[in-house]
């Protein structure tokens, strides 16, 4: 178990994971999230460009957005979870993560995740997908704004340069 100092300077055990199992956890909630729920939103209202109860050859090529935000999940998360290390559990980052697809972006997650919802909401041609991907991406602006205070909080000069080198939503 590691342990960090808190706001109030005390140190809190958290747990630690393999990164297997970091990995396992994230893609079950990345599959629960990124494509249940959008699949259930779609069934409560109308699927346009569907014919006969298939979608057409319009919808059916979203299949590019959700594929590319796919893998960039993956590769994020390969980036988060280095083979064979242990991961803490927590909102406030261990370290500051500047590989992989962190040098093209800063928010590769958030890139990735709006391509997934893009591909739902092409895919199922349903507004109920467009009005909640639009909700989470205006979360996600939200959520960036806190997480880059926490990183400048954590990493001070070094999240700075980062920071000035690669671009929020590449």
């Amino acid at each position: 178990m590691g342990s960090t100092a808190g706001a109030s300077g005390a140190a809190t055990a958290r747990p630690r994971l393999s990164s297997a199992a970091a990995t396992a956890g994230s893609v079950a909630a990345w599959s629960a999230i990124f494509a249940g729920v959008p699949t259930a939103l779609s069934r409560r209202g109308p699927r346009l460009g569907w014919r006969g109860g298939r979608p057409s050859r319009a919808n059916r090529a979203a299949v590019v957005p959700l594929v590319l935000g796919s893998a960039g999940l993956l590769w994020c998360a390969r980036s988060h979870y280095p083979q064979g290390e242990m991961v803490e559990v927590s909102l406030v980052p261990e370290r500051l993560i500047a590989s992989g697809p962190y040098r093209y972006s800063r928010n590769p997650m958030y890139v990735s995740e709006g391509a997934i919802w893009l591909g739902w909401t092409l895919y199922y041609g349903s507004p109920n997908v467009l009005a909640a991907g639009l909700a989470l991406a205006t979360a996600m602006r939200y959520a960036v704004g806190r997480e880059e205070r926490t990183l400048e909080h954590e990493f001070g000069r070094s999240w700075t340069r980062y920071a000035e080198a690669v671009p929020r939503w590449a």
